[in-house]
């Protein structure tokens, strides 16, 4: 079987198991309840032990998966496809498009994003919804650049004057040849911004700045600090932090692969 079969049969599956979890979820085949087993080191009865409520840290951990990865990969997918619908206009949309696009995204590179992200997320205390549109709000603008390169140096290829001179648009052009030449440009960003959102989300929940009622691993985290002076951080703490440094692993392997693999810059004109 092939490598990129593989990798889309793991995706179909990761995406089918956050899907049944978040339907358990709703069903309440998986309740997060509180009990009287209070801060229960990990034993038979809850293997990954139980919170200052009572609550099973598993089942937590279970449920706050598909809330975790969903929001870093929704985010990454639209915070992508913005920044290159920016870089299309950049480079296809006339000089005064151009220009325009360009500005906004100088000053959104201006602006300090974690800063407005914590002021912002210290005023509204976000939830799913609302963080997602801050992280796709703060992050469109750093690959606009990138993605303009790439185009500019696809659009001088021949398989791309050559319809253009027999009179193909460029909504053609990019439908059938710039497309193509963009898909290893577009899993690198996609990578690279899943571990962006993972990273930021984490952070503001753990900081207490996002919805307490927004269930993720960073919001598990920061649900632990009130117990490091107890051996309960253990259990607590350790969890979710290790998923969140597996997620960010896996997707720096990922990136540094197709870095090095060549596949993201391309041949020269």
């Amino acid at each position: 079987m092939q490598v990129t079969s593989r990798r889309r049969l793991l995706l179909a599956a990761v995406i089918l198991l956050c899907l049944g979890i978040w339907l358990a979820g709703a069903g309440g085949l998986l309740e997060y309840h509180s009990s009287k087993e209070v801060l229960a080191p990990p034993g038979q009865g809850h293997w990954l032990g139980t919170n200052e409520i009572g609550q099973d840290v598993l089942t937590g951990l279970i449920l706050a998966t598909p809330t975790t990865l969903a929001l870093a990969i929704a985010t990454a997918l639209v915070t992508v496809s913005l920044a290159v619908g920016a870089a299309s206009l950049v480079v296809f949309g006339g000089p005064f498009l151009s220009a325009l696009v360009l500005r906004c995204v100088d000053i959104l590179q201006v602006v300090p994003t974690m800063l407005l992200l914590l002021l912002i997320a210290a005023l509204v205390s976000p939830g799913f919804m609302a963080l997602f549109f801050l992280l796709v709000l703060t992050g469109w603008s750093d690959d606009v650049r990138v993605a303009a390169a790439v185009l500019r140096r696809e659009a001088l290829r021949e398989n791309v004057q050559y319809p253009r001179v027999m009179g193909a648009g460029w909504v053609y052009c990019w439908r059938w040849h710039l497309f193509a030449a963009l898909r290893p440009l577009l899993g690198a960003l996609m990578v690279q911004n899943i571990r962006q959102a993972a990273l930021k989300s984490a952070g503001l929940a753990f900081l207490g700045l996002t919805d307490p009622r927004l269930l993720t691993w960073g919001s598990m985290m920061q649900s632990a600090m009130d117990q490091l002076y107890t051996d309960a951080w253990i259990w607590l703490l350790l969890p979710p932090a290790a998923l969140l440094s597996l997620l960010l692993h896996t997707t720096l392997t990922l990136g540094d692969r197709r870095l090095r693999s060549g596949a993201v810059l391309g041949p020269a004109v």
